[in-house]
């Protein structure tokens, strides 16, 4: 039997905690969860484990962590760290191909994020 090779996002936020499983061959989300974490930030990285261990044990995952609280947790799990705003905004320009700009609020926080289209290219760059 083949491994599927998926790709698992886990976004540690300073008030939750979201994680998604998606198979880039179908293009499709095959599991989502977003939950409080009250600040047991490393907990709720154990938990999202736990799920993706006992429904993918079959599989291949590539793990990549995001978040204001993922950066040191990726460091010493071995996986990658995409800083939030990056992910964000790869995110919008692969879904939303005529934006200009996107406003994220977070927990504590929020962002903006402006877009151009490169006249030359047509791909739409963060400005």
């Amino acid at each position: 039997m083949n491994k599927r090779k998926l790709h698992v996002g886990i976004d540690i936020g300073s008030t939750t905690t979201k994680i998604v499983v998606m198979d880039p061959a179908k293009d499709q989300i095959l599991y989502s969860n977003y939950r409080r974490h009250g600040a047991r930030q490393v907990e709720s990285v154990e938990r999202c484990l736990k799920e993706l261990e006992e429904g993918f044990r079959e599989d291949e995952l590539f793990v990549a962590l995001t978040g204001s609280g993922s950066k040191h947790m990726a460091e010493a799990m071995g996986v990658s760290y995409v800083q939030e705003v990056v992910a964000n905004s790869i995110a919008i320009r692969k879904l939303y191909r005529r934006v200009s700009a996107a406003i994220e609020l977070g927990g504590q926080d929020a962002k903006v994020l402006f877009f151009k289209k490169d006249p030359a290219t047509g791909k739409l760059n963060v400005a």
